[in-house]
């Protein structure tokens, strides 16, 4: 009988839809959705959505970005922010902070954080943290961490640590970590590497790397590279690395070089590379000088160099002064102090 009542249900659902039952038409679009029947489902939704529903307009844009047309996800996520959806409003901000535009970003994270969306309250007080604004990123993170959304305790944390509120900043990243989020275990394990206790902070990395963390299994790599423990630190780089991470290939290139095999170096260098390592570029410039191979050396360089890596620009100032070109040298030394000034001013 259940089985029956339901068929009639979706007959009607159905005639009421091909009648202009707004309603229907989104329930349909549900319905084919939960089925696989996507092309059917975005047909529905988009006759919703164009009839003036709201949360179809969302749920088209959805389908729209998951089958690759994010231009035209954008627009229906406009005209349903347009239309006061917070999902709408929080989608479009993650669209145009994808696109770097940061400033409609923060706009509409903050329309959507005022309508009592969680995310986009997290979202924008990471947004307005990162810019510098932390008395308002205080205000929106601390709404979410209180409400328990653990990324909002990362940032929060991260913030309070930046005023000079450590303690309670470590209670946020505790709390973020019993909620689950492994993230937090790198804050720890980095405030107490600062802090001079190198147990605690493998205690830390350890509880994220088991997990699965990749940053806490580098991270835990790292410490133990720097104390000697190469074979174990090798180990946990080659499992970061078999996850795409590129900071873990470049260190997997370090050990490699240290013990005197530079071919197996520049493979791992390579790969880092190709995943977006800047420093893989320095140290494969290194490479090439070493085997007096300066044209290379000056290309992987000037490659760093144009990211903005001030380590780059240094071994590329240095490489021009020697062979000559006095004048790009001091152009690129000057970038390289005016980026390092910037940063301790960030700091």
């Amino acid at each position: 009988m259940p089985g029956r009542l339901k068929k009639f249900d979706e007959f009607f659902q159905r005639k009421a839809a091909e009648g202009g039952n707004v309603v229907a038409m989104a329930r349909m679009g549900q319905a084919m959705r939960e089925r696989g029947e996507l092309a059917e489902a975005e047909s529905w939704y988009r006759k919703a959505a164009m009839g003036g529903d709201r949360v179809s307009m969302t749920a088209l844009a959805h389908l729209l970005a998951e089958r690759g047309a994010p231009d035209e996800a954008e627009r229906w996520y406009h005209e349903a922010a347009l239309a006061g959806e917070s999902h709408g409003m929080q989608y479009l901000a993650k669209s145009y902070e994808r696109r770097g535009k940061r400033e409609d970003a923060r706009h509409w994270y903050g329309e959507a954080a005022r309508a009592g969306d969680l995310p986009s309250m997290a979202a924008l007080g990471r947004l307005l943290r990162e810019e510098g604004h932390s008395e308002e990123a205080q205000s929106w993170l601390r709404q979410a961490a209180d409400a328990g959304f653990t990324g909002a305790m990362v940032d929060l944390g991260i913030v309070l640590r930046d005023r000079g509120q450590a303690a309670e900043a470590s209670r946020w990243w505790r709390s973020a970590v019993q909620a689950g989020d492994l993230s937090a275990t790198c804050q720890l394990g980095r405030q107490a590497e600062r802090l001079g206790r190198p147990a605690d902070a493998e205690s830390w990395y350890r509880q994220g790397a088991t997990g699965g963390h990749v940053e806490a299994v580098v991270r835990l790599g790292l410490l133990l590279h720097r104390r000697g423990d190469l074979e174990e630190a090798e180990n946990w780089y080659l499992d970061a690395a078999e996850r795409g991470d590129p900071a873990a290939m470049t260190n997997l290139g370090v050990l490699a070089r240290n013990r005197g095999d530079e071919g197996e170096a520049a493979a791992w260098y390579r790969k880092a590379a190709e995943h977006g390592s800047i420093p893989a570029l320095t140290n494969l410039g290194h490479l090439a000088e070493h085997r007096e191979d300066l044209a290379a050396a000056e290309q992987w360089f000037r490659r760093a160099a144009e990211t903005g890596d001030v380590q780059g620009m240094l071994s590329l100032a240095r490489m021009l002064r020697a062979r000559g070109a006095g004048h790009e040298a001091e152009l690129w030394l000057a970038r390289a102090e005016t980026v390092q000034d910037d940063r301790e001013h960030q700091h």
